[in-house]
């Protein structure tokens, strides 16, 4: 597969704070970014498999829609940890989650992956090319429909740490350090959360300057709307007709309950014109094995307040990897 490498010069995070939470005051009631130590991520309510988002932060984009629109491509099949190798991560120690196809070729069907998996190795010089060297600590989660009539959701740890299709990853070392802690609750404006972040980085940076940002997010309390990928349909259904077709008549959409657990991959801007996915959030329940999938929008019905509580570290380093078309 074609890996790019694209090298990002961020401003620092206390930059960045300012103008996110600008950017937020100008769609939620109340709102705040700061620079602070990253919580242990391992822990409830994260429940990540590892404790932070430091240490060589990067972010790849691979496969794409195109891998599904119009017709899904089959032989696009990844492995999470060849791709931390295609990342240029470190066997020793590394941590990568986001949001990206289940692996339709390990679990029979097509769904929705959230991909959260860290590795560390004793030995004195590891490799990903022999994983049996390497201690995995997969938390990542499949969310599929089942073939009945509602389209039942169910969440559920993933069986390997294969992807399909497309993927969008945040990769670090997995260490604790200093990241971005933002908070926003009761939105006013048209704005989901992870847009009115990219708008106003957008807004300030242009083009002159991408900024590249992953980490998780929760939502602490009200709902939000989601959408899963159910199976491809059938040969005779495809190719699909369109873009509307795809997203009104198959995909399934649900909305759920806080609390949710958001794992998200965002960029301002894609001035190289390296067909970048600009955002991709996918997400499951806090508890509980029924909530999950795509992120959309928070459902800001008068009910009950929206609140969010995110920490994202931002990449030094863009990869490209089995663009479509190339």
């Amino acid at each position: 597969m074609a890996v790019t490498k694209h090298l990002r010069d961020p401003p620092p995070l206390d930059e960045l704070a300012a103008v996110i939470e600008k950017a937020l005051l100008s769609n939620f009631k109340t709102a705040s970014a700061t620079v602070a130590e990253c919580p242990d991520l391992e822990q409830p309510p994260f429940n990540l498999a590892a404790s932070g988002l430091s240490g060589n932060p990067r972010i790849a984009d691979i496969g794409g829609q195109q891998h599904l629109f119009p017709r899904p491509i089959l032989n696009a099949k990844y492995s999470l940890v060849s791709l931390a190798q295609d990342m240029e991560m470190s066997p020793m120690a590394g941590f990568i989650l986001g949001a990206g196809a289940a692996p339709f070729q390990d679990i029979g069907q097509n769904a929705e992956l959230a991909p959260n998996l860290s590795w560390r190795s004793s030995e004195k010089a590891p490799s990903f090319d022999d994983p049996s060297l390497l201690t995995f600590d997969n938390g990542t989660r499949v969310i599929k429909v089942q073939r009945d009539r509602d389209h039942t959701p169910l969440c559920d740890r993933a069986s390997s740490t294969n992807c399909a299709l497309m993927v969008n990853l945040f990769g670090s070392d997995g260490d604790t350090g200093p990241v971005l802690k933002i908070n926003a609750k009761a939105r006013k404006g048209e704005d989901n959360f992870t847009d009115c972040l990219r708008y106003g980085l957008q807004k300030v940076y242009g083009d002159s300057k991408p900024i590249s940002l992953g980490g998780v997010f929760l939502l602490k309390s009200g709902k939000a709307k989601f959408h899963i990928m159910p199976d491809f349909p059938p040969e005779d259904q495809l190719p699909f007709r369109d873009r509307k077709q795809l997203e009104t008549e198959w995909l399934s959409y649900h909305i759920f309950q806080a609390p949710i657990v958001c794992l998200t991959v965002m960029h301002s801007s894609d001035p190289e014109g390296l067909g970048l996915r600009m955002e991709h959030t996918h997400c499951f329940g806090a508890n509980g094995t029924t909530k999950g999938g795509h992120y959309h929008y928070d459902i800001q019905d008068g009910d009950e307040d929206v609140e969010y509580e995110a920490y994202l570290n931002v990449a030094s380093v863009v990869y490209r990897v089995d663009r479509p078309g190339i």
